[in-house]
């Protein structure tokens, strides 16, 4: 069952679900090589760099076209600018549970947008579905344990450390990660 795109603020941020119009910043953005390490998918991490916006954009569209996922790009909210992206997929893959993710541009890193946006997706999925929320009670995340930054935007947003998943994360130049694995539970459960 298709999601209903909606638009959503994270104090000075805006978020959105991706467009068209994105496909350069996107594109820039997937050439760091920080995101194409910890937050690509092997798959699009091995796609030429010019490939990378536009098979981002279908798979996002296709995740809320079918209700698995619901992805936003990270804007300021003065500017315009692409300053990330955050998203909750797998929706439903075991019962009103899904899995949170989160990338910045460099330039947006320490300002606090991830936390922001990741605490207002994660919010907005734990709402009832009767309040326009996804109605889920377990979020979780992982990230590899080399990715200190991303463990201070879990905790940040209220997703509790549950423990080490010893080489779980392969990297796309076949490096194996142990990751940490954080959830966070809708209020009153």
């Amino acid at each position: 069952m298709a999601l209903e795109p909606l638009h959503l603020t994270a104090g000075r941020f805006y978020l959105r679900p991706p467009e068209a119009a994105d496909h350069d910043a996107l594109g820039a953005a997937l050439s760091d090589p920080g995101i194409v390490r910890w937050n690509t998918g092997l798959a699009m991490a091995a796609a030429p760099a010019a490939e990378r916006a536009g098979m981002w954009l279908r798979l996002r569209a296709q995740n809320w076209a079918n209700g698995t996922g619901a992805y936003f790009v990270v804007l300021d909210a003065v500017t315009g600018a692409l300053l990330g992206t955050v998203g909750i997929r797998d929706i439903d893959r075991v019962p009103q549970q899904a899995l949170a993710s989160y990338w910045t541009v460099p330039s947006a890193r320490g300002r606090g947008v991830a936390a922001a946006a990741l605490e207002t997706v994660s919010g907005w999925a734990e709402s009832p579905v009767e309040l326009g929320g996804l109605g889920l009670i377990r979020l979780s995340l992982d990230h590899a344990l080399a990715n200190s930054a991303s463990c201070r935007v879990a905790e940040k947003a209220g997703y509790a450390l549950e423990g080490v998943m010893r080489a779980s994360f392969l990297d796309p130049g076949g490096e194996r990660h142990d990751s940490h694995l954080h959830a966070r539970i809708a209020p009153g459960h």
